[in-house]
């Protein structure tokens, strides 16, 4: 006895034989798969960083050594000379030195932040085009009385790299106790400071 053949069954079967046309058609077509190829490794992305000057103290005298930023802006600046006077390479005596030898005078100290103000000095800049300078001010924490060196050491580094910008340095301490500010420098004042054969910014 023949069973009959369900609507849902006869219709599972045209839907079938029509898929297996389409797959002939387009084999006839010479449309064949292909496989997955390699293309290499990826792309790289160089990376050229920045390079700024700070200046650190060698037997209490200002010495230049240039150090990769993400940017030159001047809170990067500051930031790098802090952080350049506290890293400590570890040797395999297991003894911690200064950079090369290099000391700071800011190690009691953490850089704050930095703020810009624009200012006009007649009587020491002649400038007929009436172009205005910028004065930075320098805010720390931590700390009690900044030493000379420390003072020059934030002063040059931040008149090495911004010339054009900023024309003066001032150097505030936040806290602790009342705040304090060392008054506006530049670093011509500190020529005095530097080593042998160093030549400082203005």
């Amino acid at each position: 006895m023949r069973r009959r053949t369900t609507k849902k069954a006869r219709h599972g079967v045209r839907r079938f034989t029509c898929l297996l046309a389409a797959v002939l058609t387009l084999g006839a077509c010479g449309i064949a798969p292909t496989e997955v190829r390699g293309l290499g490794r990826p792309p790289v992305i160089s990376y050229s960083p920045t390079w700024v000057t700070v200046y650190l103290l060698s037997d209490g005298r200002l010495v230049p050594k240039k150090i990769p930023v993400g940017s030159d802006s001047a809170k990067n600046i500051v930031d790098t000379l802090f952080r350049a006077g506290k890293q400590l390479p570890r040797f395999r005596t297991g003894k911690q030195l200064p950079i090369k030898g290099l000391t700071s005078a800011l190690n009691d100290f953490s850089h704050h932040g930095t703020e810009t103000t624009r200012y006009h000095d007649d009587n020491q800049r002649n400038d007929p085009a009436g172009n205005l300078g910028y004065r930075l001010s320098v805010i720390v924490t931590g700390g009690h009385e900044m030493s000379r060196e420390g003072l020059a050491q934030i002063t040059c580094t931040i008149r090495q790299n911004k010339q054009e910008s900023i024309w003066s340095v001032e150097v505030t301490r936040l806290f602790p106790g009342q705040p304090k500010t060392w008054g506006e420098h530049t670093c011509f004042e500190y020529r005095d400071l530097a080593a042998k054969g160093v030549r400082l910014p203005p």
